[in-house]
C-alpha cells in the first residue's frame, strides 16, 4: 500500500493543517497505527496521535488504487473541506513505515515487542481464515443437499397433471367418493390427510404406478375445483370437530342440506370426463297427498327422497342429481321442510280459505296433488272491485273506509262476515287498522288524527302505495293536505309615540283571529277552523315567515290585538333589513319610518344646533360625532362612541352634555379611577356652562356629593365607587349616563356591569376604543346597558350569534349581527381623520392618591417642609438638598415601594399607567414609556409580566450592541411596550413604530422630555403620536407642571450639568413648591 504526497495533499488541503501534521509526525506524536485489508483490497488505517496534552483517534480508508475514499477524526478541525493535522500526521507516518503485509501494526514500543505483536497478529489472522473456510464448506454441503431434494421433487412435479374423479354412492344416505391419478386412478382413502399433504407439499405414494409431490401445481384445473369442494365440505361437515379423534375423514363426504348447493354448483362446472354422474335441471312435480278427515285435512309428501337446499330441491338416484327450481321467496321450500319435519301437516277446515289465500295458491303449481284438491278461493274473488274512500268530517278528522264489490254483492271493511274476502282486501283492512287512531265498527271505517304525523305519512306515501291494490277516492279538502296554502299577508310599519307600530293585515285571515291562527301554527296544528266555518290548512310560507319574524323578536302571538302590536323603536333598523329580505310577506313602510332610516343612513346631513364656542374648538370629525350623538339622542336610542384613543371622545361628549343642558336635569359620568380628575378638568376647561362635581373620597363625602344632585349638571364617579354606591342612586333619574372605558362592564356577571345597569336614565352612551377585546359577550354586555333586550337575553344571543360566529365562522350570522349593531356604533381610527389631526397630541392625566398614599405623601411633605423652613432660615438654599427633597416626593408620587419595603400593593399611578397600556394593547398600538428612575422601570416590568404584556427595557446598563438589537426588534415585531430610562434613551433612538409616549414621572426638564418624545415623533412616523404625562393631583408634580406653564423659559433648574441653578428661583417659589 502506498499513499503519495499528491493524494495526501488532496485531502489535507488546508496548508496550516498540513504543516501541523508534519510537525506532529516529526515530533513523534503518532503513537499507534493498525492497518487491515478486506476482500476488496480496501485498507482501513486506524491511528492514535498523542501530543501529551490531547489524544485524538483517526480512521482513514484507502481503496485498491491507493485513493483515500474516507477519513474521520474526533477533533474540531476535521471537516469535509480539509482533513486535520492529526490525519496528516498518521499519513506521513504510513509513508515512513511503507507497510507491505496486512494486518500491519505499529506501536511506539521496543523492536522486540513490535515483532512479537506482528507474529501474534499473523497467527490470529491465519486461525480466523481457517475457521471461515471450514464454515463456508459446511454451508456449501447444506446447499447441495437442498438442491438435490428440489431437483428430485421437480422431476416428480414436472410429470403430467393429476385428475380427480368424483363418484356418488347411494345406500341409506348419499355421499361422494374420490379417485386420483391419470390413466390409472387410485382411491383417496383419507380425504383429510389428502388435503394436509397438499398444504404441506408432501410426497405421497398410492401404488406402484402413482407417487408424486402434492402441490397445487400438480393438479388439473378441474381437480383444483374438486379440492376446493373437499375443503368446503370438510369445514361444514356435520360433527366436523370430532373427526380428528378418528383420524380425519376417511374415503367419503356425506351429502346433506348444508353442502348440496355447493356440490351441485361445483360439479356442474366440471368436464364430463372428470365426473361419473349426471346433472339435470327438471320440472318434475312433487307428489302431495291431501286426505280429508272429520274436521281437518291431513297433508303429506309421498315417497319424497330429495334433499332441500337453500332455495331449491335436489333428487339423487343412480349417479344422477336432479335440480327442481322453486319460487324465490321460499314459500314452497319452507312448506316442504315443514312437511318433512313432521311427516304430515294437519289443517283445520276453518283455515282452508286463509291457507289458500296466503300460501297454497302461490305454491300449488309445484305439486302433483292426490286426494282432496282445495277449491281456489281466488276464482270467486277474481271479479271483485276494491275502492278506498277518504274525507274530512266536521270534526276535522280524516275518515277512510274500504268497499268491495264481488259477484253483484257489496261489503265493507270491518263488516264482511259470510263473505269470502281476497288477500288484497285483508291486507288493506289490516293496514287501515295499523295507521288508525279510532276504528268505528258501526260505520265500518277508521279515523285518523291530523295532529298525528303518521296521518301525513299515510296521505303522502300510503295512498300512492295502496293505489296498486285498489281504487282511491278522496275529497278535494283531503286532497289539498300536504300542499302549502298561500295567504296574502301585509305588514305595515310606522313610528308612533316613540314606539314602532306593527300592523298585520290579511284578506285570508281576519285580524281578530290572527292571534288564534298563529297560536295554532306554533302548536304545530295542521288545520284551523275560522269562526266563519272555513277550514284553513296552516302549512304556508307566509305563516312560517311571520312566525319567524315574531320569534326573532321574542314576541308572543297574544301580544297582537286586532292585528296590531308595538315594539321598541330601536328595532326599526332590524325590521327595515327584514323588509328588504322578505320573500313572502309584503311590508308597507310609512314615511316617518323611512325618514328615521334615511336619517341614520345620511348622518352627515344632520344639522342639530351647535354653539359658536364648540364650532371653534371641535374638529370636523368631532362635529360629525356630535351630530351622530344628537341623532341617537333624538330618537331615544343608546350608542357606542368607539373612536381610537386620542381622537377626543371626551370632548364630543362634553359638547353633547353642554348643548343638551337642562337646568333641571343632571347627568352622570362613570369612568376608571385614573380618569376621574381628567374628566373634571376637561369639563372645566372646555365647557363654560356645565357645573360638575366628583363623587369620591370616603363614604360620607360621597353621600354628600350625591345628595347635592340638583346642584351639578354633571356628576363624575368611578366604577369602583359605583360598585359600592349604586343603591344610593336608586331614587335619582339622570338625563345622560356616560360610561367611559365601557370595557369595564364587558363581563355581564360582574358588579361593575350590574351596578351601572341599575341606574335610571333617559339616555345612555358608552365610550370605548375596544368594544370587543376577547369575545362577543363583551359587546352584548355593553348593549345590554345601552338598550336592554336589544340583543335579547345572553342565552339567546350566545346560541344565535356568538357560537355560530366564533366556533363555526358563520358569515351570514356575522353580517346579520353587524347590521343589528352598526346604526348604534360610531368608530373612527386615526388614519380616517389623519388630515384633521396635529402630528402630536399632548395630554396630561391627573391621577388621585389613594387614602393610604395621601397620608404617606402628606407626612413626607410635612417633614420636607419643616426641614426646608429650618435650613432656609439659617443658611442659603442648597440645590442638592432641595433636589433630594424633590426626588423623595416624586418617588412617592410614582410608587411608594421605591422607598418603603413594607408596602405590598402597587401605586395608584402605576395602576392608571397599566390601564392606559392595556387600552393601547387592545388597539394594537405600541408604547414608549420613559421614567427618570430605573428602579421604577423594574417595578413596571414586573407588573407587565404578571399581566402578560410584552415589553423591552433599555437603561444605562444596556450595551450598544444590545441597544441596537432591541430597537430593531421593537420596530419590527409585535412587542407592546418599550421601557426606557430618560437619561439612557432620550437621544439617538429611532422608534417610529410607537404611536404613544408615556412620561411616567414628568420633570420640568422640557428639553429632555421633548427629546424622549421625539424617539417616536420624528421623520418616518406615519401615525399621529399621542403623548401622556402622568401627574398626581395635589402633589409636587402638579406644582412643577403649573410652574412650567408660568415660566416657559425655565429649564432643568435642578438637573445636574444643565444651565441655571436654584438661584434662578425666588425663595417664595421654592417654599410654595413644598407648601402643604
Amino acid at each position: 500500500m502506498l499513499v503519495t504526497d499528491k493524494e495526501l495533499k488532496s485531502i489535507v488541503s488546508d496548508t496550516r493543517n498540513l504543516n501541523i501534521g508534519r510537525n506532529y509526525w516529526q515530533s513523534g506524536y503518532v503513537k499507534k497505527i493498525k492497518i487491515t485489508a478486506d476482500r476488496n483490497n480496501h485498507y482501513l488505517i486506524k491511528g492514535v496521535v498523542d501530543n501529551d496534552s490531547y489524544q485524538n483517534d483517526c480512521q482513514i480508508t484507502v481503496d485498491e488504487n491507493n485513493k483515500i475514499i474516507d477519513y474521520q477524526c474526533d477533533c474540531f478541525w476535521c471537516d469535509d473541506i480539509s482533513a486535520c493535522g492529526h490525519i496528516a500526521a498518521v499519513l506521513f507516518k504510513v509513508q515512513e513505515l511503507s507497510p507491505d503485509y496486512f494486518p500491519f501494526i505499529f506501536e511506539e514500543k521496543t523492536n522486540d515487542e513490535n515483532a512479537f505483536l506482528q507474529q501474534l497478529m499473523l497467527f490470529q489472522e491465519k486461525q480466523k481464515q481457517a475457521r471461515i473456510n471450514s464454515e463456508l464448506s459446511l454451508t456449501r454441503n447444506l446447499i447441495n443437499n437442498y438442491k438435490e431434494d428440489k431437483i428430485n421433487q421437480f422431476s416428480l412435479i414436472s410429470q403430467s397433471k393429476k385428475d380427480i374423479e368424483v363418484q356418488i354412492i347411494t345406500s341409506d344416505y348419499y355421499a361422494l367418493k374420490f379417485r386420483v391419478g391419470n390413466e390409472k386412478k387410485y382411491a383417496i382413502k383419507n380425504i383429510t390427510k389428502f388435503i394436509e399433504a397438499i398444504e404441506d407439499n408432501k410426497l405421497v405414494k398410492y401404488g406402484k404406478q402413482l407417487e408424486f409431490v402434492h402441490t397445487l401445481n400438480t393438479f388439473s384445473e378441474d381437480a383444483l375445483k374438486i379440492i376446493e369442494l373437499m375443503k368446503y365440505c370438510l369445514n361444514n361437515q356435520k360433527y366436523y370437530e370430532f373427526y380428528p379423534y378418528f383420524g380425519g375423514f376417511k374415503n367419503e363426504i356425506e351429502i346433506d342440506s348444508t353442502n348440496i348447493d355447493y356440490i351441485y354448483e361445483t360439479l356442474s362446472q366440471l368436464k364430463n370426463t372428470n365426473k361419473q354422474l349426471d346433472l339435470y335441471e327438471i320440472d318434475r312435480l312433487i307428489a302431495l297427498n291431501i286426505i280429508e278427515q272429520d274436521d281437518y285435512y291431513q297433508i303429506e309428501l309421498e315417497d319424497f327422497n330429495g334433499i332441500c337446499g337453500k332455495k331449491d330441491i335436489y333428487l339423487i338416484e343412480d349417479n344422477t342429481i336432479e335440480l327442481i327450481k322453486l319460487d324465490n321467496d321460499g314459500k314452497a321450500l319452507q312448506f316442504i321442510k315443514n312437511c318433512l319435519n313432521k311427516d304430515e301437516l294437519l289443517l283445520s277446515k276453518k283455515d282452508v280459505n286463509d291457507f289458500n289465500k296466503y300460501l297454497f295458491n302461490d305454491i300449488k303449481k309445484y305439486f302433483d296433488i292426490n286426494g282432496v284438491n282445495f277449491s281456489d278461493s281466488k276464482t270467486e274473488a277474481e271479479a271483485e272491485v276494491l275502492t278506498l274512500y277518504g274525507d274530512i268530517d266536521e270534526y276535522e278528522q280524516v275518515k277512510f273506509y274500504l268497499e268491495c264489490k264481488q259477484n253483484n254483492q257489496i261489503f265493507y271493511s270491518f263488516d264482511h262476515d259470510g263473505f269470502n274476502t281476497s288477500m288484497d282486501f285483508d291486507l288493506i283492512e289490516n293496514y287501515l287498522k295499523e295507521i288508525s287512531d279510532v276504528i268505528d265498527y258501526n260505520e265500518h271505517c277508521v279515523y285518523l288524527n291530523l295532529d298525528n304525523e303518521k296521518t301525513y305519512q299515510f296521505l303522502n306515501q300510503g295512498l300512492p302505495f295502496l293505489a296498486n291494490y285498489c281504487e282511491i277516492m278522496v275529497s278535494d279538502a283531503l286532497r289539498k293536505i300536504g300542499q302549502k296554502s298561500q295567504f296574502s299577508i301585509t305588514v305595515g310599519v310606522s313610528i308612533e309615540n316613540d314606539l314602532l307600530a306593527i300592523d298585520i293585515d290579511s284578506i285570508d285571515i281576519p285580524s281578530q283571529e290572527l292571534t288564534d291562527v298563529l297560536n295554532a301554527y306554533r302548536r304545530k296544528k295542521k288545520f284551523h277552523r275560522l269562526k266563519s266555518g272555513k277550514l284553513l290548512y296552516l302549512e304556508s310560507d307566509e305563516l312560517e315567515e311571520l312566525d319567524n319574524l315574531m320569534n326573532d323578536y321574542h314576541l308572543s302571538a297574544n301580544m297582537i290585538e286586532d292585528g296590531h302590536l308595538d315594539m321598541n323603536v330601536y328595532r326599526a333598523f332590524s325590521i327595515d333589513n327584514k323588509a328588504d329580505n322578505s320573500n313572502h310577506l309584503v311590508f308597507n313602510r310609512s314615511d316617518v319610518f323611512k325618514n328615521v332610516i334615511d336619517n341614520f343612513k345620511n348622518t352627515k346631513k344632520q344639522t342639530f344646533a351647535l354653539s359658536n364656542h364648540y364650532q371653534k374648538i371641535l374638529r370636523d370629525y368631532q362635529k360629525f360625532g356630535y351630530q351622530w350623538l344628537r341623532l341617537i339622542t333624538s330618537y331615544g336610542f343608546g350608542g357606542v362612541l368607539a373612536d381610537d384613543m386620542g381622537l377626543g371622545k371626551t370632548l364630543q361628549i362634553i359638547a353633547l352634555l353642554d348643548e343638551c343642558r337642562d337646568v333641571n336635569k343632571t347627568s352622570l359620568v362613570v369612568c376608571p379611577s385614573s380618569l376621574l380628575l381628567n374628566w373634571h378638568d376637561e369639563i372645566c376647561r372646555f365647557s363654560p356652562n356645565l357645573k360638575c362635581k366628583c363623587v369620591h373620597g370616603n363614604l360620607t363625602k360621597r353621600k354628600k356629593a350625591i345628595s347635592a344632585f340638583d346642584e351639578a349638571d354633571v356628576l363624575i364617579t368611578t366604577y369602583d365607587y359605583m360598585r359600592r354606591d349604586y343603591k344610593l342612586y336608586e331614587d335619582y333619574e339622570f338625563e345622560f349616563v356616560i360610561l367611559d372605558e365601557a370595557q369595564y362592564i364587558k363581563n355581564p356577571k360582574t358588579k361593575n356591569a350590574s351596578a351601572v345597569k341599575s341606574l335610571n336614565s333617559k339616555h345612555r352612551f358608552a365610550l370605548t376604543g375596544t368594544p370587543i377585546e376577547n369575545s362577543l359577550a363583551e359587546l352584548w354586555s355593553i348593549f345590554d346597558f345601552l338598550m336592554p333586550d336589544y340583543l335579547f337575553n345572553y342565552h339567546y344571543f350566545q346560541g344565535t350569534y356568538e357560537t355560530p360566529i366564533v366556533k363555526n365562522q358563520d358569515e351570514d350570522k356575522q353580517l346579520e349581527l353587524k347590521k343589528l349593531i352598526s346604526p348604534f356604533i360610531l368608530r373612527r381610527n386615526k388614519r380616517d381623520v389623519l388630515k384633521e389631526l396635529p402630528d402630536k397630541i399632548e395630554k396630561t392625566m391627573l391621577l388621585e392618591f389613594s387614602e393610604e398614599e395621601s397620608k404617606l405623601y402628606l407626612a413626607n411633605l410635612m417633614q420636607v417642609n419643616k426641614e426646608l423652613q429650618e435650613k432656609m432660615h439659617y443658611e442659603k438654599v442648597d440645590r442638592i438638598v432641595v433636589l433630594a427633597m424633590l426626588t423623595r416626593l416624586r418617588q412617592i408620587c410614582c410608587e411608594p415601594r421605591l422607598l418603603y419595603d413594607n408596602i405590598l400593593h402597587i401605586s395608584s399611578k402605576l395602576e392608571g399607567c397599566l390601564e392606559l397600556i392595556r387600552n393601547f394593547q387592545g388597539n394594537n398600538q405600541k408604547v414608549l414609556l420613559f421614567s427618570s428612575f430605573t428602579s421604577m422601570l423594574d417595578l413596571i416590568s414586573d407588573e407587565l409580566e404578571k399581566q402578560q404584556i410584552s415589553y423591552y427595557k433599555l437603561t444605562g446598563a444596556t450595551s450598544k450592541e444590545k441597544r441596537h438589537q432591541l430597537v430593531e426588534q421593537f420596530q419590527n415585531d409585535d412587542t407592546t411596550v418599550f421601557l426606557i430610562s430618560l437619561k439612557a434613551g432620550g437621544t439617538g433612538l429611532n422608534l417610529t413604530a410607537a404611536e404613544a409616549v408615556i412620561h411616567f414621572d414628568p420633570w420640568w426638564n422640557m428639553s429632555a422630555q421633548n427629546q424622549a418624545t421625539d424617539r417616536a415623533y420624528r421623520i418616518g412616523q406615519k401615525n399621529v403620536v399621542t403623548v401622556y404625562k402622568l401627574v398626581m393631583k395635589n402633589s409636587v408634580e402638579e406644582k412643577i407642571l403649573e410652574l412650567q406653564n408660568k415660566k416657559k423659559n425655565l429649564a432643568d433648574t435642578f438637573v445636574e450639568n444643565n444651565e441655571g441653578n436654584i438661584t434662578s428661583m425666588s425663595t417664595e417659589e421654592i417654599i410654595n413648591l413644598f407648601s402643604i
